[in-house]
């Protein structure tokens, strides 16, 4: 999913983390190269927005766009950090959660047309800098801006302090799936452009230089994901919770096994 949607009249700065070699933690894992993390969206409004991650030399190198949603007298601008490798449900996803209109009930139009196969990527629909596209759902209210106090960058996960080892399970639970799950269908979308045999592969295929990105990103949001397992503390005696957090490191580094082995395929054929 990609991120929340932010107002404009509230822009907040952001600080990329950059991870370096931690072969003291998971010697198994790849070194990654330096990524920018995913750009806010925004809602517009009558001043105007003045987006640093839209320089034109940025956009020249990680090829960012950005796309308008009208949804009745709401118009949303949403800067896509890869459109040759952000899938449609991704967009959905994303304004489902925003919205309250729920994802099955929700559909994108443009140039006239819905867009039906969620699987393809905004690239292949045509959707470039700037097109318009109009949100079809069922009426509810106008999303309303984040509080003042509303913290929007996501801090770095904090290990609840608690006497219960089931509070211990379900937050584990719960970071390890806000980690891959908003990462399926950009997982999905890179293995099936990098394998060479994909049979349902996107109508544009990408090049070898946006696939090297891709992979950087989703290895180091996982990676990072490894590093918050790797911190959490167990009590003694605490069977259940060691076990949750065997399972997530288990499931993370299953994703980024498979991010690598569908990015080393892509590799060997440029050799």
């Amino acid at each position: 999913m990609l991120p929340r949607l932010i107002p404009l009249h509230s822009p907040h700065n952001v600080n990329d983390q950059r991870l370096g070699r931690c072969s003291h933690l998971f010697p198994q894992l790849p070194i990654l190269s330096e990524y920018n993390s995913l750009p806010f969206l925004g809602r517009s409004t009558m001043a105007p927005f003045t987006n640093p991650f839209r320089r034109a030399a940025a956009e020249n190198e990680s090829g960012q766009i950005t796309v308008h949603v009208k949804w009745g007298r709401e118009r949303f601008n949403i800067p896509i950090p890869n459109p040759d490798m952000t899938p449609l449900s991704q967009l959905i996803g994303t304004l489902s959660h925003q919205t309250g209109i729920p994802a099955d009930q929700l559909k994108l139009v443009f140039k006239g047309a819905v867009l039906k196969d969620q699987l393809l990527t905004l690239s292949s629909y045509g959707i470039t800098d700037g097109s318009n596209l109009t949100m079809v759902g069922k009426e509810g209210p106008a999303p309303a801006p984040p509080a003042p106090t509303q913290q929007v960058v996501k801090k770095k996960n904090k290990q609840p302090e608690t006497d219960s080892e089931q509070v211990l399970v379900d937050w584990i639970r719960s970071l390890v799936s806000g980690v891959v799950e908003p990462l399926e269908a950009s997982i999905v979308t890179f293995v099936h452009q990098a394998a060479p045999s994909a049979t349902n592969k996107p109508k544009v295929q990408q090049s070898f230089e946006v696939l090297q990105r891709e992979h950087a990103r989703l290895s180091e949001l996982l990676l990072k994901g490894l590093l918050d397992m790797d911190g959490v503390e167990i009590p003694s005696g605490w069977a259940e919770a060691r076990l949750e957090r065997k399972n997530g490191v288990k499931r993370l580094q299953g994703e980024l096994t498979r991010v690598d082995d569908a990015w080393g395929n892509r590799k060997r054929l440029a050799t």
